[in-house]
């Protein structure tokens, strides 16, 4: 089997819905995924994101554990040999 070369619509939405079910944050915050790249001789997927919020930044620290296993389930049996990298840009002290 050829791995593939980037990710389909389905499974970067997917994505998407898993680091926000993990990151739970309030309805005033957002997350953005900025850039998802495969890259095939590494194995790896980056996905990079930006997240804006005024939750504190040790609040976000614990969401990340367990994320990359969770976003490993939401890729697939197609992606099972790569790696997601996961790359957060926090953009805190959001104003309403």
């Amino acid at each position: 089997m050829t791995a593939p070369t980037k990710l389909d619509k389905v499974v970067a939405d997917e994505i998407l819905a898993v680091i926000r079910t993990k990151f739970d944050l309030d309805d005033a915050s957002n997350i953005e995924v900025t850039s998802i790249e495969v890259d095939q001789d590494e194995l790896k997927i980056r996905i990079e994101l930006l997240i804006t919020t005024t939750e504190r930044p040790e609040m976000l620290a614990k969401s990340y554990f367990g994320l990359t296993g969770k976003v490993r389930e939401a890729l697939g049996s197609d992606w099972s040999g790569f790696f997601p990298v996961i790359t957060p840009q926090i953009n805190s002290g959001m104003h309403a």
